[in-house]
């Protein structure tokens, strides 16, 4: 059997497609993988093909693959690497490499072959393990392991760096083992925990990302509405908790709500399942995070647990599941604690009412973001969606103003990493997995240069993605900062950009642009009832910041421009 015959094998009965930009040095295997018929997405670049792939991944649940050429086909995906692992999704990357005896020839020079960089050294800080199979007979047990762990524990990406000559070598393969089964994580003693969830008046539920991944929306929602606790999430926990429930209060951190912050602040009980506490949702001031509650923390990752950003009093290793399963065993709170914390909601209530969602620059008339994404989520309400968003001003207003209910209503966006242009080939990716929902991409006008090749995805494919791009002439995000710390915004205010509608035409979209708020309802009422690939330009108010924000030196009660 050829080495390039088995990798197609066992990508066609794992994986089922593959998400690939085109190279010489990952060439024999496309011969293969189109001899059994196993469906080849071509993308426009290998950050395309990337972000495709961990579209899928995020969706489905399971590794997805993608394959790339050896050079720079390689360090072209490194950006998507580094995605994957810091937002934890399972991915498999194959990366074509020359054959061995050049890398391995003892000769000092830099470069031995054509197209060669040391795949191995460049991606290891970026992914679960890498592979580099120098035989054709150890690519089963590679291909069988690297997909395990992928989605083994804390998922995340694994390379197998596949030299020329294992491709093009022959083996006799022996039988397939059987296939690794995961190994549970035991679930401490939970009798602390639940008492003191039992006892508290002012609990909260800080959900991650680790809700999702663990697929356990239904047993945090029933864990909620049977303890009457309120909900914030992190940015990529939005849809842990039906957006329009009462419980859910919103989402936290650098660009979240006030009034999250607020709430966390004068907690009694902050149940934290899988979600890391970055810098970015508990701000820099970690001495005085929740500073009035007992935290609670469960996740799958050890490390975690073990060097906290914040004071964590009850750390609990295991996966969100099994923890909330233990949770469920609570009996409805007392008629003391019930009261409190019905009091507690009514107060979270009030703290809303207090503290909108968006800062006074948002009051203008005339188009604006915020109006743009609002319209959407009116006009889909009821409707199964799928968003995906770059990163930038546009990618907190879609949090902020859009609902989510996964898995019906889903948001799409790169997180740890911050990776502008992750938005356009992630869309294509989600269309494919998720035929039947709406597949929106709200970006802005910087974030879709980085990708907008990848127009052409949905051309191929036939995709009815749409596109939503928000141009208000300014790299915004930056420029605000920009504003904030030195009173001006030097590159990043003013921008020139192109007809983005005549860009999407030439692509063979349908497309239009809109200037006023009058224009907004029908274009986005065609926008929605077109069949193909659609997109929307939307010239916005340019001096929209996002505000309220989470600056250094502030408290998360205490976002600028708001203060006690």
């Amino acid at each position: 059997m050829l080495g390039s015959a088995c990798i197609a094998e066992y990508i066609h009965f794992t994986a089922h497609r593959v998400f690939t930009f085109p190279g010489g040095t990952v060439a024999p295997i496309y011969d293969e993988l189109i001899k059994i018929g196993c469906p080849i997405y071509t993308a426009r670049h290998e950050q395309g093909a990337g972000y495709a792939a961990l579209a899928c991944a995020r969706l489905s649940g399971r590794p997805e693959v993608v394959m790339v050429t050896s050079g720079p086909g390689v360090t072209n995906l490194l950006t998507v690497l580094a995605d994957a692992f810091y937002d934890s999704t399972p991915l498999l990357a194959l990366t074509g490499q020359v054959g061995t005896c050049d890398f391995k020839a003892p000769r000092p020079v830099r470069q031995k072959g054509f197209q060669e960089v040391n795949t191995p050294e460049l991606v290891r800080t970026l992914v679960k393990a890498v592979f580099q199979p120098l035989t054709p007979s150890e690519l089963p047990e590679v291909l069988e392991h690297a997909f395990y762990l992928a989605a083994e524990g804390r998922p995340g990406p694994v390379v197998i760096d596949m030299p020329m000559d294992v491709q093009r070598g022959e083996f006799s393969p022996t039988h397939r083992n059987a296939p690794r089964r995961s190994i549970p994580v035991q679930l401490p003693d939970m009798t602390t925990t639940l008492a003191a969830v039992a006892d508290s008046k002012k609990p909260i539920i800080l959900a991650g990302q680790g809700v999702l991944l663990d697929q356990a929306t239904v047993a945090l929602r029933d864990f909620a509405l049977r303890q009457s606790i309120p909900v914030v999430s992190s940015l990529l926990g939005l849809g842990s908790m039906p957006g329009d429930s009462y419980l859910h209060v919103g989402f936290v951190g650098h660009t979240g709500m006030q009034v999250c912050g607020k709430a966390l602040q004068e907690a009694d009980c902050v149940i934290v399942l899988g979600a890391r506490l970055d810098v970015r949702q508990s701000g820099t001031l970690t001495e005085n995070f929740c500073p009035e509650a007992r935290i609670i923390r469960v996740d799958i990752d050890p490390a975690e647990l073990k060097h906290p950003r914040v004071r964590t009093d009850i750390a609990i290793q295991a996966r969100v599941i099994d923890a909330l399963a233990a949770l469920n065993t609570l009996p409805h709170p007392d008629i003391n604690v019930s009261a409190g914390r019905i009091s507690w909601l009514e107060h979270i209530r009030r703290l809303k009412d207090a503290f909108p969602v968006d800062g006074p620059s948002m009051a203008h008339a005339g188009l604006s973001g915020v109006k743009v994404v609002r319209c959407f989520d009116r006009l889909t309400q009821g409707k199964k969606v799928i968003v995906s968003t770059g990163v930038g001003t546009h990618q907190h207003w879609t949090a902020r103003h859009f609902t989510f209910e996964w898995p019906e209503r889903v948001l799409l966006t790169s997180g740890g990493h911050g990776t502008m242009g992750y938005d356009v080939p992630s869309i294509m990716g989600a269309a494919l997995v998720r035929p039947e929902a709406i597949s929106l991409c709200f970006v802005g006008d910087a974030s879709f240069q980085l990708n907008l090749q990848e127009l052409q995805f949905a051309v191929d494919y036939s995709l009815p993605v749409r596109i939503v791009v928000l141009d208000n002439s300014r790299m915004a995000l930056v420029s605000q900062f920009q504003r904030l710390t030195w009173g001006r915004d030097p590159v990043t205010g003013c921008v020139v950009n192109p007809n983005f509608a005549a860009i999407a035409r030439a692509y063979g979209y349908a497309a239009e642009t809109i200037e006023t708020e009058s224009q907004l309802e029908v274009a986005v009422q065609r926008c929605l009832a077109t069949n193909g690939p659609y997109l929307l330009h939307c010239r916005i108010h340019n001096g929209d910041d996002v505000i309220p924000m989470l600056l250094g030196g502030q408290t998360l009660d205490s976002m600028y421009p708001f203060a006690e």
